[in-house]
């Protein structure tokens, strides 16, 4: 049984965000996978059920060093981005199987399309709130339409939390203790903060995102959360952007430069891919 290690939503800079895909040839308990997450230490781990796999439809699960989540856009980049290579894929368009529902891939030359579950907005926040878990104070922070910080799910809950400029995005900090606290009490992974201020002229907004409830303090680059973002941006937010495709940038503040890329469907405006490009860091045979 062999496991691969890559780097999703690399940038010309390279970076991006590893992740783990283990093609599971001999039926796996939740324990095996759990165990091997954990080894792993990686944001999310994704297994590949060969068993049950048969073009379109492949049966994934992704688990983060503590938990089994419904779906992750980075791992799930790295998972067809392998399945292509091993020639498991014929033509363009192919489907996960996941705890989130049967969602497409759509190849577009060397980058795949990863749907995100449709959006849902999962709750609200205070700013009091975001103080008390991170070193943001009430000027840095831009509230919703509502005056209020909106949670958002395209698969997973996060807070979406835009500040006013790249230097506040840069120097914040998070509480840890009170994140997971809060994040616990919210139901949440965990917190995307972003500006519409970038490092890179052609990107539409520079993110950092802080998940240490799952057991990642802060991860390079995140497909769930950038989803959720460009919902909110087009449908929450106190100034709107109202278009089809955007570039984010992520993990540039972690010597990790990674770019996100997200497009809504023009006839269907709340289904949303996830797209970029991955890399093989490495090749591992695991036990069976």
């Amino acid at each position: 049984m062999k496991q691969y290690i890559l780097a999703s939503f690399i940038s010309r800079k390279g970076g991006g965000n590893k992740a783990a895909v283990v093609l599971d040839d001999i039926g796996l308990s939740e324990k095996d996978m759990k165990d091997i997450a954990r080894i792993n230490n990686f944001s999310e781990t994704a297994f590949i059920d060969m068993k049950k796999s048969v073009h379109p439809d492949f049966t994934i699960r992704y688990f983060t060093p503590s938990e089994e989540v419904d779906i992750c856009g980075h791992a799930a980049l790295a998972s067809f981005y392998i399945l292509d290579k091993l020639g498991y894929l014929k033509g363009d368009e192919a489907f996960h199987l996941t705890k989130a529902g049967r969602l497409k891939v759509i190849r577009k030359e060397d980058i795949f399309l990863i749907e995100m579950k449709e959006p849902e907005i999962a709750g609200y926040a205070e700013i009091d709130d975001i103080e008390k878990i991170t070193s943001l104070k009430k000027d840095d922070i831009i509230p919703d339409m509502n005056g209020k910080i909106s949670i958002v799910s395209t698969g997973l809950k996060d807070a979406i939390i835009e500040v006013t400029n790249l230097m506040v995005l840069k120097n914040m900090k998070i509480k840890k203790d009170e994140m997971i606290a809060f994040c616990n009490s919210k139901n949440i992974v965990g917190a995307h903060i972003v500006s519409r201020e970038t490092l890179e002229e052609d990107s539409d907004f520079s993110c950092r995102n802080f998940a240490p409830a799952y057991g990642i303090d802060e991860e390079s680059a995140t497909g769930t959360s950038n989803a959720s973002l460009v919902y909110y941006i087009k449908n929450l937010a106190k100034n709107k952007i109202i278009k089809n495709q955007f570039k984010i940038e992520q993990g540039y503040f972690m010597d990790s430069p990674s770019n996100i890329y997200v497009f809504n469907d023009e006839k269907e405006p709340n289904r949303l891919y996830v797209g970029g490009k991955a890399q093989i860091i490495e090749i591992q045979q695991l036990d069976d």
